[in-house]
């Protein structure tokens, strides 16, 4: 009795921690599609599947009446759980995108650790509107040289692209007319027949304008490519949907 007693108070409270845990990463740290993106679902899996057989299953399993030494098995057992909690925790912490760059022909996602953030010039560009990364124009040097030069370490220096240049970065506003003539109507992946359409259509019913309000781009993450719609007329982004953009 005892120890179906300890299980499910430990049950009870460690799904507790995890629908706490799980709503921070969801809805502030990777929000909208930027979770889809990131492949956060699978690391919020090994952080449940830990936590559930550390917490309530080792917890009770460990626990017998009159066993000397019990308590300290306890608390060892939580302070483990709480280690890996912490460590899993901080991993996607650090991982979380914090700017939304625009480079020649898509956007990219990228982490804060991901760039040298003493080259961003403007402090804006430092900090992000809310909980949504910050947008960023990354704009190709117009002088031939610096351009030739910046070819030469992104292909054969094994340096970084612009998207993860600050020394190249402005602000999104300065990169809406590039956006505009980089993105492609809706329509060209509205007219298939097959899943991305449809869920694409499912997304325009709940809007109040139409096909023909919205362009789209692709979106890069750490773990796969979606769809960045975009408002025709003022080029920012509105939606991010986990469909194929290619």
């Amino acid at each position: 009795m005892a120890r179906l007693r300890l299980f499910r108070l430990r049950l009870a409270a460690t799904i507790g921690l995890l629908v706490l845990l799980f709503g921070v990463v969801r809805l502030l740290w990777y929000p909208g599609g930027y979770f889809a993106i990131f492949g956060i679902g699978k690391l919020l899996l090994v952080l449940a599947t830990v936590n559930l057989v550390i917490g309530p299953g080792l917890s009770a399993f460990v626990c017998k009446p009159g066993k000397k030494g019990l308590k300290m098995d306890l608390w060892l057992l939580a302070g483990v759980e709480i280690v890996a909690t912490i460590a899993a925790m901080s991993l996607l912490y650090i991982r979380q995108p914090y700017f939304t760059v625009f480079a020649v022909d898509r956007f990219e996602a990228v982490s804060w650790r991901e760039v040298d953030v003493a080259q961003i010039s403007d402090p804006e560009l430092r900090r992000r509107p809310g909980h949504e990364p910050r947008l960023v124009y990354a704009e190709l040097p117009s002088d031939p040289e610096v351009f030739d030069r910046l070819i030469d370490e992104t292909v054969f220096g094994g340096k970084q692209d612009i998207d993860r240049r600050p020394e190249f970065w402005k602000p999104y506003s300065a990169g809406i007319p590039a956006v505009k003539a980089a993105a492609k109507p809706l329509d060209e992946l509205l007219s298939g027949n097959d899943s991305r359409a449809s869920r694409l259509a499912r997304w325009l019913s709940r809007q109040a304008g139409g096909s023909g309000e919205f362009v789209y781009l692709p979106i890069r993450g750490k773990s796969g490519d979606a769809t960045m719609i975009l408002h025709a007329d003022v080029g920012f982004p509105v939606a991010i949907i986990a469909v194929d953009p290619w």
